[in-house]
């Protein structure tokens, strides 16, 4: 539910998210224990040394909170997002500049994962990448959670995509030659 209501900007009217992949907290935990370090450990320790100059502690320590949170939104937004309609690959490089793209389903050729390295195999992160009919390059995210995972919600939300457009082009061409059909006993 947090996921439809942070990634609403990014979808069209009706579609619904059924997978959010993210990178594995594994792979960023140096840098989270970095930020909390310098930015409340550290001023905490100023404070423990020096508590006159708590107001400058509790400055660094709220400019820490901001760093922090901010990283996190940085973790948090880039994301592939699954949904019943496309996939969107999102990246957030900041406050001011956010990037989106949607693959659609049918122009999918293949997915695949790739998992490296003995803690990759241990705590199941790796690496998701899309190939694109037509496209040079293959989309993917690096180091996600889970990618077998990922890589099962996409093959399969893509496969109820194609049945459900495969089921209205039918129910279409239905429609038209039974218009053509009646046309031609009319005047036929």
């Amino acid at each position: 539910m947090l996921a439809s209501i942070l990634y609403r900007s990014h979808l069209n009217p009706g579609e619904k998210i059924l997978h959010v992949a993210h990178v594995h907290p594994f792979k960023i935990y140096k840098d989270f224990l970095k930020h909390v370090f310098f930015g409340f450990i550290l001023p905490g320790l100023f404070y423990y040394m020096m508590p006159p100059f708590w107001i400058v502690w509790a400055g660094w320590a709220g400019l820490g909170g901001i760093w922090l949170l901010l990283f996190f939104c940085d973790w948090y937004f880039d994301a592939l997002v699954v949904t019943n309609q496309s996939l969107i690959d999102l990246q957030w490089e900041g406050i001011w500049h956010r990037s989106s793209s949607r693959i659609e389903y049918h122009t999918i050729e293949g997915v695949t994962y790739e998992t490296i390295g003995f803690w990759g195999t241990i705590l199941n992160f790796g690496d998701i990448s899309i190939d694109r009919i037509g496209a040079g390059k293959a989309v993917g995210l690096k180091a996600v959670a889970f990618p077998k995972t990922v890589e099962r919600e996409i093959m399969e939300a893509q496969s109820e995509f194609l049945r459900n457009k495969a089921f209205k082009d039918s129910a279409s061409l239905k429609d038209l030659l039974a218009n053509m059909m009646q046309d031609y006993s009319r005047f036929g």
